[in-house]
């Protein structure tokens, strides 16, 4: 009798087993009594299942530690269940705000959220959105508005609801949800005009990526024109916001007294901190010496002396309007063809002491 070679007896030896987590639908069905399609009602449209089966299903899920297949999904819809996001900066407080709204907004859906940090980059926003597409997403969240050729030309491709939070500019293809960032600028030039102040600076950060900034200086510049006033914007050495908003400070603070601006008008709340902390270190008395303003309404912007006036952008409840766009969208028959919609969803000027003209 021929010995079996060592291979064969190696995989005789070896009794098949199931790989820990591959637990199927069928599996969860069977042990709760109930169809594969109630136990993919569970997951993707929990409300269309019985509080008792719910119950069951939760107790098995949870006990057997099955996690559905999100490819199985795709293949089965088309679509995934997720929602995809890219956000511009996900470290800071004005875009956390925005995830929380479009986190609690489709938390009840059954759709999770996936998130991608572009860092203010077109680039990486592209590649964001490349990668996501390979999820079948049921739809996708943006920052911005204006997309490499080669991400508006996937948006257009993929079919599915798009919604571009944060902003609003006429005449874009996708559905938009948050306010027109030129008229910021215009509103906070304004403040200081209506003052009397005809000296204004607007100090932007360093990082030339940053388009929404240069949107609000783009409407400080035709607010000082309209009031026949120079414009005069100035541009961060660096990139860290609270020393760049030092060294802006320390740029006034050299400039003779009767050529300094009589308000500086900061891109962002932290820029404006970083100067007013910076302010008493060269002898100089805000807002008397300095009238100041920024945007954001950051957390920091009520604890500073003088605390900062600034505009409040409505962070949470843009996110929770662009979901709650993405659930209307998805709940409806989708008609490609229908106008996308656009919603506002306004600032609100908070004035503080930092802002009050020569006092």
């Amino acid at each position: 009798m021929k010995p079996a070679s060592s291979s064969s007896s190696s995989s005789a030896s070896r009794a098949p087993r199931r790989k820990a987590g591959t637990h199927t639908i069928h599996d969860v069905a069977a042990l709760a009594g109930v169809s594969a399609i109630t136990v993919s009602r569970y997951f993707n449209a929990p409300e269309k299942v019985s509080a008792a089966a719910r119950e069951r299903l939760k107790e098995i899920v949870d006990r057997l530690g099955y996690v559905p297949s999100q490819m199985a999904g795709g293949l089965a819809s088309g679509r995934g269940r997720v929602v995809c996001a890219v956000m511009q900066n996900i470290a800071s407080s004005t875009f956390a705000d925005l995830v929380n709204g479009m986190t609690d907004e489709l938390k009840a859906s059954g759709l999770q959220l996936l998130l991608a940090n572009a860092q203010y980059s077109r680039e990486l926003e592209e590649s964001a959105i490349r990668t996501f597409a390979g999820w079948h997403p049921s739809a996708l969240i943006l920052t911005r508005d204006d997309h490499t050729p080669a991400a508006e030309a996937m948006l257009q491709a993929l079919h599915i609801p798009v919604v571009e939070a944060w902003g609003l500019v006429e005449g874009r293809p996708f559905h938009q949800v948050g306010f027109p960032h030129p008229e910021a600028g215009v509103q906070l030039a304004e403040h200081f005009l209506a003052q009397g102040a005809t000296r204004i600076r607007f100090v932007l950060p360093r990082a030339s990526q940053d388009f929404r900034a240069e949107q609000r200086a783009a409407g400080y510049r035709q607010a000082m024109q309209a009031a026949g006033l120079p414009p005069d914007v100035a541009v961060a050495e660096v990139d860290d916001d609270y020393e760049a908003g030092a060294r802006a400070m320390a740029a006034h603070a050299a400039q003779a007294p009767a050529a300094r601006p009589q308000a500086l008008v900061f891109a962002n709340d932290n820029m404006a901190a970083g100067a007013i902390l910076e302010a008493p270190s060269l002898g100089l008395a805000l807002p008397r010496h300095a009238a100041i303003a920024g945007f954001g309404d950051a957390p920091i912007s009520v604890r500073l002396r003088p605390a900062l006036t600034t505009l409040r952008p409505a962070r949470y409840e843009i996110g929770q309007q662009a979901a709650r766009r993405v659930l209307g969208l998805l709940a409806g028959a989708r008609n490609e063809a229908a106008a996308a919609t656009r919603t506002l969803v306004p600032c609100t000027l908070v004035v503080r002491d930092s802002s009050r003209v020569g006092r």
